[in-house]
């Protein structure tokens, strides 16, 4: 790849990253909505159907995000060892699992976060 694909790769991975985290809080924010609203009267299965297509959705969404991580903080790199002026962005390898893990860890525990949320509504008495 050339320089120009790497700079377009490094670019179109964080935008589409950004789209992806404004996703989640999305769903995030509708499954929340319909937690407080209709929590309580839920049946099982419309629950169980509910946070099944919510997890679904949710582990989709984190998954992308995971790998795109990934991508962008490669291309990152490639472009800073074929362009030297931006050795500045250079940095190492295992800083990109790192990175990639924390975006992953912090949209796992707000998903949880999540589902205590819509279990303190279905149980407020055991809170």
């Amino acid at each position: 790849m050339t320089e120009s694909d790497w700079v377009e790769m490094y670019g179109m991975t964080l935008s589409t990253l950004t789209a992806n985290m404004a996703l989640l809080i999305t769903l995030m924010s509708g499954y929340l909505v319909v937690a407080y609203l209709v929590g309580k009267r839920l049946t099982r299965s419309q629950l169980l159907m509910t946070n099944a297509l919510y997890l679904m959705s949710a582990y989709l969404i984190i998954s992308l995000n995971f790998t795109l991580a990934l991508d962008s903080l490669i291309a990152r790199t490639e472009m800073a060892l074929h362009i030297p002026e931006l050795d500045v962005l250079n940095h190492r390898v295992q800083s990109t699992y790192l990175w990639s893990s924390l975006i992953a860890i912090a949209h796992t525990c707000l998903i949880v976060g999540s589902l205590i949320f819509m279990w303190q509504v279905r149980h407020p008495s055991e809170t």
